[in-house]
């Protein structure tokens, strides 16, 4: 097929929505003739791996786009990216009014960014039209916003209030639903919001992938019990939680932590630490990514304590290493967790989130045949997000969208 798609992030040389974007265009170039739009900053990432790989991607041509920006303005009122960014939209569709005239797309495919905020307009070309992943819909738990601290909790009240308006008061992203033909869920919250809103079916696929090396290793633990905790030091990712978790562990001796990442909450947590009296804990910072794979594979278990995020790329990073996970039970995280690979701690209170991440490090920590048996849980259950099994969902949707606008 011929495919327009429309990834404004896209970089094989970083993670998030740039990598997510690259994976996807990767993945799909094998199948078709893409014709990508994206913003010209990573022009230069793009043509660097062309170079470097001149076999590869053959069928994927690249459209750069300048964006506006005012870095004085955005950090005075970050959400003034998005006028930028919807600036950035208005010439993506000029631009596709224009290779559409001369290829005749197909499908059109709006890609990324995965937030539902702005879903550009593509659809005004009339053809068979495909969003997402998108997602974005997520309410940071009420009861949990004291829990991130002065700022941190009215920054997501207000992100909370703004959310639901957006999504109930919006119309583009309501013109965006109606006209698409294909709606991609990033997570079942997201899912359950659409056809909720819109009466309007789409399908669960998560935005983040891997790509599978290797085979099952068994992980034996040596000495202590080793957890592994990875992210940016912000308010919503509450590292603050586990650490009060770890505090009410009952062989603390038997239990190491392992930070990886930095941030704005880097001294308040550590100043936590000291005061809860952790000795346990290992700050290792921002590190390249191949040493924060060495930490995560001597590791016996990983923690996600994140309150407002999507899917994260180290969740499925983590797992595919063979890795329990004890993750907070909402957004992505409950959709790829399950009992055979991790445990889900539900999110009513902060005091029952902290009594039972410590509850499940103990029931890890003195049973290791359990986590064995999640360990080898975790790897099995890597292989359903593999991009080579996306990439097969996307082309059935591509398909049923085609037939739809055929009858």
């Amino acid at each position: 097929m011929k495919v327009l798609v429309n990834c404004y992030a896209c970089s094989p040389y970083q993670g998030s929505e740039p990598g997510m974007g690259w994976n996807f265009v990767k993945g799909l170039s094998a199948y078709h003739e893409l014709h990508v739009l994206t913003e010209s900053k990573f022009e230069p990432h793009l043509r660097r791996y062309m170079d470097e790989h001149p076999d590869e991607l053959h069928s994927a041509h690249f459209h750069f786009i300048s964006k506006e920006r005012h870095k004085t303005l955005r950090k005075i009122w970050p959400p003034s990216y998005y006028w930028y960014y919807n600036k950035w939209q208005h010439k993506a569709l000029a631009l596709a009014k224009e290779l559409d005239a001369e290829y005749d797309f197909d499908v059109v495919h709006q890609l990324n960014m995965v937030g539902y905020r702005e879903p550009g307009y593509l659809y005004e070309l009339g053809k068979p039209l495909v969003w997402g992943p998108m997602g974005g819909f997520n309410i940071t738990p009420w009861r949990l916003l004291p829990s991130m601290g002065l700022k941190g909790c009215l920054f997501y009240m207000m992100r909370n209030l703004i959310n639901l308006w957006q999504m109930n008061h919006s119309s583009q992203v309501k013109d965006a639903v109606c006209h698409s033909d294909g709606i991609i869920a990033a997570t079942q919250e997201d899912h359950d919001t659409v056809l909720r809103l819109w009466n309007k079916e789409s399908v669960l696929i998560p935005e983040v992938g891997f790509q599978p090396s290797g085979n099952f290793e068994n992980r034996v633990r040596k000495g202590t019990l080793k957890v592994c905790w990875s992210g940016i030091h912000t308010p919503r990712k509450a590292l603050n939680l586990l650490l009060d978790a770890l505090s009410m562990v009952e062989n603390l001796s038997n239990v190491e932590l392992h930070v990886i990442g930095a941030g704005e909450c880097t001294r308040a947590w550590k100043r936590k630490a000291c005061k809860l009296g952790l000795n346990n804990v290992i700050w290792h910072g921002w590190v390249e990514k191949a040493r924060a794979v060495e930490v995560m594979s001597y590791c016996d278990v990983f923690a996600i304590t994140s309150l407002s995020d999507a899917t994260s790329t180290v969740l499925l990073e983590a797992l595919s290493m063979g890795l329990p996970v004890i993750a907070t039970n909402h957004l992505g995280f409950a959709n790829v967790l399950t009992d055979a690979c991790g445990i889900k701690v539900d999110v009513n209170s902060k005091k029952q989130v902290v009594r039972d991440f410590a509850a499940a490090i103990d029931r890890i920590e003195g049973d290791d045949a359990y986590r064995q048996q999640l360990s080898r849980g975790a790897f099995e259950r890597a292989k359903d997000f593999s991009w080579d099994a996306k990439i097969e969902k996307i082309n059935t949707i591509y398909n049923s969208v085609i037939a739809k606008h055929q009858k």
